[in-house]
Protein backbone atom coordinates (compact mmCIF):
# COMPACT_ATOMS: atom_id res chain seq x y z
CA UNK A 1 0.00 0.00 0.00
CA UNK A 2 1.31 3.46 -0.91
CA UNK A 3 0.63 6.50 1.27
CA UNK A 4 0.93 10.18 0.51
CA UNK A 5 1.51 12.24 3.62
CA UNK A 6 1.03 15.98 3.43
CA UNK A 7 2.25 17.99 6.38
CA UNK A 8 1.74 21.58 7.39
CA UNK A 9 4.45 23.93 8.65
CA UNK A 10 2.95 23.73 12.14
CA UNK A 11 3.74 20.02 12.39
CA UNK A 12 7.11 18.65 13.49
CA UNK A 13 7.54 16.62 10.31
CA UNK A 14 7.24 19.77 8.23
CA UNK A 15 10.68 20.81 9.36
CA UNK A 16 11.84 19.25 6.11
CA UNK A 17 12.24 21.53 3.07
CA UNK A 18 10.79 21.06 -0.37
CA UNK A 19 12.80 19.33 -3.08
CA UNK A 20 12.11 19.49 -6.75
CA UNK A 21 13.33 15.94 -7.39
CA UNK A 22 14.97 15.96 -10.80
CA UNK A 23 18.36 15.05 -12.11
CA UNK A 24 21.18 16.46 -14.17
CA UNK A 25 23.46 14.20 -16.16
CA UNK A 26 27.15 14.89 -15.71
CA UNK A 27 26.73 17.07 -12.62
CA UNK A 28 27.73 16.08 -9.16
CA UNK A 29 27.43 17.13 -5.55
CA UNK A 30 26.05 20.45 -4.44
CA UNK A 31 25.63 22.87 -7.32
CA UNK A 32 23.99 26.10 -8.44
CA UNK A 33 21.81 26.70 -11.46
CA UNK A 34 18.50 28.07 -12.75
CA UNK A 35 15.34 26.07 -13.42
CA UNK A 36 12.23 27.06 -15.27
CA UNK A 37 9.36 27.22 -12.82
CA UNK A 38 5.79 26.17 -13.63
CA UNK A 39 4.24 29.11 -15.47
CA UNK A 40 7.52 30.09 -17.13
CA UNK A 41 9.20 32.01 -14.30
CA UNK A 42 12.81 31.22 -13.40
CA UNK A 43 13.87 29.88 -10.02
CA UNK A 44 17.50 30.52 -9.27
CA UNK A 45 19.44 28.48 -6.73
CA UNK A 46 22.30 30.12 -4.87
CA UNK A 47 23.48 32.55 -7.55
CA UNK A 48 24.73 36.07 -6.71
CA UNK A 49 22.89 36.36 -3.41
CA UNK A 50 19.53 35.21 -4.77
CA UNK A 51 18.05 32.67 -2.37
CA UNK A 52 16.14 29.48 -3.06
CA UNK A 53 12.38 29.79 -3.31
CA UNK A 54 11.12 31.85 -0.40
CA UNK A 55 7.78 30.05 -0.72
CA UNK A 56 9.44 26.96 0.79
CA UNK A 57 9.50 28.67 4.17
CA UNK A 58 5.73 28.35 4.46
CA UNK A 59 4.71 25.65 1.99
CA UNK A 60 3.40 22.22 2.86
CA UNK A 61 5.56 19.13 2.37
CA UNK A 62 4.30 15.96 0.66
CA UNK A 63 5.90 12.57 1.34
CA UNK A 64 4.97 9.70 -0.96
CA UNK A 65 5.93 6.61 1.06
CA UNK A 66 4.98 2.93 1.13
CA UNK A 67 5.03 0.08 -1.40
CA UNK A 68 8.82 0.05 -1.55
CA UNK A 69 9.27 3.81 -1.12
CA UNK A 70 10.50 6.00 1.72
CA UNK A 71 11.62 9.58 2.37
CA UNK A 72 14.93 11.18 3.36
CA UNK A 73 14.88 14.34 5.49
CA UNK A 74 18.22 16.12 5.78
CA UNK A 75 19.04 18.89 8.25
CA UNK A 76 22.15 20.48 6.71
CA UNK A 77 24.53 22.93 8.35
CA UNK A 78 24.78 26.57 7.35
CA UNK A 79 27.45 25.85 4.71
CA UNK A 80 24.73 24.30 2.51
CA UNK A 81 22.49 27.40 2.54
CA UNK A 82 21.41 28.33 -0.99
CA UNK A 83 22.76 25.12 -2.50
CA UNK A 84 21.41 21.72 -3.47
CA UNK A 85 22.31 18.33 -2.03
CA UNK A 86 22.76 15.27 -4.21
CA UNK A 87 22.39 11.58 -3.39
CA UNK A 88 23.09 8.38 -5.30
CA UNK A 89 22.01 4.81 -4.63
CA UNK A 90 24.74 2.64 -3.09
CA UNK A 91 25.63 -0.08 -5.57
CA UNK A 92 23.71 1.70 -8.31
CA UNK A 93 24.85 3.09 -11.63
CA UNK A 94 26.10 6.39 -10.18
CA UNK A 95 22.97 8.30 -11.23
CA UNK A 96 22.39 11.23 -8.84
CA UNK A 97 19.28 13.16 -7.86
CA UNK A 98 19.20 16.44 -5.99
CA UNK A 99 16.97 18.67 -3.90
CA UNK A 100 17.24 22.24 -2.69
CA UNK A 101 18.20 23.38 0.78
CA UNK A 102 15.47 25.60 2.21
CA UNK A 103 15.08 27.47 5.46
CA UNK A 104 11.77 26.44 7.01
CA UNK A 105 9.95 28.12 9.86
CA UNK A 106 7.91 26.08 12.33
CA UNK A 107 6.58 26.67 15.83
CA UNK A 108 9.95 25.42 17.09
CA UNK A 109 11.85 28.05 15.10
CA UNK A 110 13.77 28.12 11.86
CA UNK A 111 16.14 25.53 10.38
CA UNK A 112 17.69 24.53 7.09
CA UNK A 113 16.17 21.45 5.51
CA UNK A 114 16.29 19.35 2.37
CA UNK A 115 13.79 16.60 1.57
CA UNK A 116 13.69 13.74 -0.86
CA UNK A 117 9.96 13.03 -0.50
CA UNK A 118 9.77 9.71 -2.34
CA UNK A 119 12.71 7.37 -2.98
CA UNK A 120 12.95 3.63 -3.57
CA UNK A 121 13.81 2.00 -0.24
CA UNK A 122 17.59 1.46 -0.32
CA UNK A 123 20.93 2.75 0.95
CA UNK A 124 22.00 6.13 -0.42
CA UNK A 125 25.27 8.02 -0.48
CA UNK A 126 24.89 11.71 0.39
CA UNK A 127 27.42 13.86 -1.51
CA UNK A 128 29.19 16.65 0.42
CA UNK A 129 30.08 18.37 -2.87
CA UNK A 130 30.74 17.36 -6.48
CA UNK A 131 33.61 15.02 -5.58
CA UNK A 132 33.39 14.32 -1.85
CA UNK A 133 31.42 11.33 -0.60
CA UNK A 134 29.51 11.93 2.61
CA UNK A 135 27.50 9.64 4.87
CA UNK A 136 25.52 6.60 3.75
CA UNK A 137 21.92 6.51 4.94
CA UNK A 138 19.22 3.85 4.72
CA UNK A 139 15.83 4.93 3.38
CA UNK A 140 13.31 2.46 4.81
CA UNK A 141 10.25 1.04 3.08
CA UNK A 142 7.14 2.97 4.11
CA UNK A 143 8.83 5.49 6.41
CA UNK A 144 11.17 8.45 6.52
CA UNK A 145 14.65 8.73 7.92
CA UNK A 146 16.44 11.85 9.18
CA UNK A 147 20.07 12.90 8.79
CA UNK A 148 22.01 15.81 10.23
CA UNK A 149 24.67 16.94 7.74
CA UNK A 150 27.47 19.17 8.96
Amino acid sequence: MRHTVTTDTNEATAEAGIGHGHTHEGRGGVHRHTHEDVGGGARTHGEAGISLSEAAASASVALDIGAGRGALLIYPSERFRGLEIEISRVGGDGHRVHTGVHERTTQRGSRLTAIFGSLPAAEYLVWEDERTEGPVVTVPDGAGTELRLS
